[in-house]
């Protein structure tokens, strides 16, 4: 390194420092995205396991599974956001997923189902004007993670109560 010129130097310190920022930004990348694909598991275990069948002792000693509504109800809703958090096909699935969730959520008249309605509504009219799907991306995200707080909350979802630590209950 003595042997170079100062403009030299400079132009090769620049090279590593562009090279060490560019690793760095891939590593948070990958943070990032595995922190995603973490919380993501997360949620669908949680879901799982709140639309699994209860266990009930029997007098007999043995256990017996039993569906009630509540897990049919979680059922239901599981089956829903995978639906809508699975890659898009065609604008007719797309478009007949949103349906259903806004049949589900509309029955309730709270800020959180009518902010969920309206993005429905929103990606729906986008669908429907022929914007490509990778442009909806971000929308899409906050209709899941919106539809995830629905599903988390036991106005909605009363086995959410046993699995979704609240302390404070806030109507949306």
């Amino acid at each position: 390194m003595a042997s170079m010129t100062d403009e030299t130097r400079s132009a090769a310190f620049a090279r590593l420092l562009q090279e060490e920022t560019d690793a760095l930004q891939s590593i948070e990348r990958l943070k990032m995205a595995a922190q995603q694909e973490l919380e993501v598991s997360r949620n669908e275990k949680m879901l799982e396991m709140m639309a699994k069948p209860r266990l009930w002792q029997l007098s007999s000693g043995e256990v017996a599974q039993v569906q009630t509504p509540e897990t049919n109800r979680a059922k239901e809703l599981l089956a829903l956001y995978r639906e809508l958090i699975a890659p898009v096909t065609t604008v007719e699935v797309r478009l007949d997923i949103l349906l259903k969730i806004k049949w589900t959520v509309q029955v309730f008249e709270r800020r959180l189902t009518m902010d969920i309605i309206e993005l429905i509504d929103r990606e729906a009219d986008l669908l429907n004007r022929g914007r490509s799907f990778k442009s909806m991306d971000k929308l899409r995200l906050r209709i899941a993670h919106l539809f995830l707080e629905f599903i988390e909350n036991p106005e909605f979802n009363p086995r959410a109560s046993e699995f979704v630590n609240i302390s404070v209950t806030v109507k949306r």
